[in-house]
């Protein structure tokens, strides 16, 4: 679509009749006939007409006022819900408590192969009961997650704890972004949703950086400070949610509002049936899918390889400490300019030029020492935040609304896949050929595969509204 988004859904037939409590959810006025057509339609004499157009405009103004909410909610959400105070920590704070590093390497594998497992169960359960719902059980997991890490001091304690963080992560993925593109839509804002995106990945990144800051300072005075801290935040980010709506409720006047109503009560089964079904029927999905993979695969490995790097080529510990502070800023600023990069280049030329941008920091990082391998460093964290707001946008324009935190939680169980199978493949190439050598081998075959999955991605999409797609 070089850069065009598909119309936001203002129309007046967006939206259904509202209860006459006001409520602007699924039910419809009794004054108007659930099956009656819009407004217009010689089928409606002059005062029922009169009385439609009302509902219609009030329920419009109700819903767009709720999806505004909704989004207003999700920015404190975000906020408050990535502060993780362990962040940068948590590898010391195991060693402090005994466990080794081969230990902490396998807690780190524990939370991958748990995200890889139910992560589309995850999903599924949140399009079957309510993302809201979903959002509310991360925040209960966090809990969890932080009250094993205080009492914990063994390693039996330790996966309990990592496995409980796997599990709080996979309730917030696909469900946040659903609820934020879903609100967008009914807000008419869903041509303005890649900015919207763009905001909530920038105001997560200075969550994250304000939290490890705040960490450092916290574990000078306290360990055991660092997770209550994330305790209080996790109680915070379930208050906040709790102004949450479901968005789903409002629905378009189009569809008949008992199969509506009847298709919100779909089993578990079905909505993992129709999503498979969805999936094998989109190759656009699956490209994407591909290419967010991939890229946020081979970023994520040197990223976490990026210490021991940046040490091997002369970075001292406080300036890889500024150094990583300066990430979180810097690709706060480029998550903000997606939307005006695709507005300017088009879909498809940020896709590849985002692959251009990772695959020059892979390169620089790899190849190049010194202060030029930082730079790479930086470089190939901002392709990776300047794609990931318009590969979220795309992703939900395809989608279904009925299976979309399901498809969504795809993606995250396609990186974690990657990262099971790509991490210990680094890890193995490094020990044998030592980790400079394996980082310029490892990066060569990450530029290919990063171009060549953004190659394949196809534009413009088709102009069809999925979000009713049964």
């Amino acid at each position: 679509m070089n850069g065009q988004f598909p119309n936001a859904d203002t129309s007046p037939d967006m939206v259904g009749s509202p209860r006459k409590d006001g409520n602007p959810h699924m039910d419809v006025s009794p004054d108007v006939d659930a099956n009656s057509q819009t407004k217009g339609s010689p089928d409606v004499d002059g005062g029922q007409k009169v009385i439609y157009e009302v509902h219609l405009d009030e329920y419009r103004q109700s819903a767009r006022a709720v999806g505004r909410r909704n989004l207003v909610a999700l920015y404190g959400y975000t906020a408050t819900s990535r502060l993780w105070f362990d962040g940068s920590l948590w590898l010391i704070y195991w060693q402090v408590k005994g466990i080794s590093l081969f230990d902490i390497g396998l807690l780190e594998a524990i939370l991958h192969v748990v995200c890889l497992f139910v992560d589309v169960p995850i999903g599924i359960f949140a399009d079957r009961y309510g993302w809201k719902l979903s959002l509310l059980a991360s925040g209960v997991f966090g809990v969890v997650y932080s009250v094993l890490s205080l009492i914990g001091h063994n390693f039996l304690f330790a996966a309990l704890a990592f496995a409980a963080r796997g599990v709080q992560s996979t309730f917030v993925n696909g469900s946040d972004a659903a609820l934020a593109y879903e609100s967008a839509r009914i807000a008419g804002e869903q041509e303005r949703y890649q900015r919207i995106s763009g905001r909530m990945m920038a105001i997560m990144l200075v969550s994250m950086a304000v939290a490890e800051a705040a960490g450092g300072a916290l574990a000078n005075w306290s360990w055991n400070a660092i997770y209550i801290a994330i305790i209080i935040a996790h109680v915070v980010s379930m208050t906040v949610t709790l102004f949450i709506s479901e968005p789903r409720g409002l629905k378009d006047v189009k569809s008949a509002p008992r199969e509506e109503s009847n298709a919100s009560r779909e089993s578990a089964l079905t909505v993992a049936k129709d999503a498979i079904r969805f999936a094998k029927s989109s190759p656009l999905f699956l490209r994407w899918l591909l290419f967010s993979a991939v890229l946020s695969g081979f970023l994520a490995t040197f990223s976490f390889y990026g210490q021991s790097l940046l040490l091997h080529s002369g970075w001292s510990l406080v300036g890889i400490g500024i150094l990583s502070g300066f990430e979180n800023g810097f690709g706060a600023v480029m998550a903000l300019s997606s939307d005006r990069v695709t507005r300017y280049l088009g879909e498809r030329r940020t896709a590849v030029v985002t692959a251009f941008i990772g695959g020059l920091g892979l390169t620089l990082f790899a190849f190049v020492p010194g202060v030029a391998s930082g730079v790479g460093y930086l470089t190939g964290s901002a392709g990776g935040n300047l794609a990931d707001p318009l590969i979220d946008r795309k992703l939900n324009d395809i989608i279904p609304t009925r299976q979309r935190a399901t498809l969504l939680s795809a993606n995250s169980t396609a990186f974690s896949l990657f990262m099971i199978v790509v991490f210990p493949l680094f890890g193995l190439l490094s020990g044998r050929l030592g980790l400079i050598h394996a980082a310029e081998i490892w990066s060569v075959i990450g530029v290919c595969l990063i171009i060549a999955s953004a190659l394949a991605v196809r534009s413009p999409l088709s102009k069809v509204d999925h979000t009713d797609t049964v």
